[in-house]
């Protein structure tokens, strides 16, 4: 991951997600969705990309959210996606 592209918010957010991986994946609500991290709490949980980057982009501000797929620690991909919506 290249952390200098993550805001600060953005780093506590994914740490969040990293420290309760095991938590969500255990949960069959959660395991294999994207889940949409905010202030260290779940925002929305997702059957697609997609439609958790519409409802995060409609809630927040570019920088304020995370969007993690529930998958093993060995199969998560981080990648930096900067979201632009346009009016």
């Amino acid at each position: 991951m290249t952390e200098e592209f993550w805001t600060e918010k953005q780093k506590d957010d994914i740490n969040f997600f990293h420290n309760n991986l095991r938590d969500f994946l255990s949960n069959p609500l959660y395991k294999l969705k994207y889940m949409v991290i905010s202030n260290k709490q779940i925002a929305g949980v997702f059957d697609s990309f997609d439609a958790a980057l519409i409802d995060a982009v409609s809630k927040f501000s570019p920088g304020e959210y995370i969007i993690q797929q529930v998958i093993s620690n060995d199969e998560t991909v981080n990648f930096l996606f900067p979201a632009i919506a346009f009016v």
